[in-house]
């Protein structure tokens, strides 16, 4: 069983997120609308994954996985970033809190999946965010 907390106020989001992963014999999902609400879930529950908005009303979505971090300290759960077009330096930011993957919309319920069980069957270590960060960039042309 996989568990994926995903922070997302937008409702459209939620739903193909909640499409893609509503398979209960392999996903435990939880989805809430604010960091806030997220840091109080991960004190309660440990997920394999954590996928967060950008775009989250009252605490960022850089504030929000910053947070989490903090949080989490031992546990290296990595993060997932849903936003469009993300600037350079946030990417990096981002980066630093420990991001696995950046997902632009709109969302692909066969990304979902395949970020899911990359993470589930191959995610070691924050050192394999450098890849998807040089994937992250070819795709913007960069």
């Amino acid at each position: 069983m996989i568990n994926i907390l995903a922070v997302e106020n937008n409702q459209k989001k939620s739903s193909v997120i909640y499409s893609a992963l509503s398979d209960k014999s392999r996903y435990h999902l939880a989805i809430v609308d604010s960091g806030y609400t997220a840091i109080e879930a991960v004190g309660l529950k440990k997920f394999d994954l954590i996928i967060i908005e950008r775009d989250l009303s009252f605490l960022s979505g850089l504030k929000t996985a910053q947070s989490l971090r903090k949080r989490l300290s031992d546990n290296i759960s990595p993060f997932v970033i849903i936003g469009e077009k993300l600037e350079e330096q946030e990417v990096e930011d981002f980066i630093s809190t420990g991001v696995f993957d950046f997902w632009q919309p709109p969302l692909s319920i066969q990304r979902i999946r395949l970020t899911v069980e990359s993470v589930a069957n191959g995610w070691r270590s924050p050192m394999d965010n450098l890849k998807n960060y040089r994937e992250y960039l070819e795709r913007l042309g960069r």
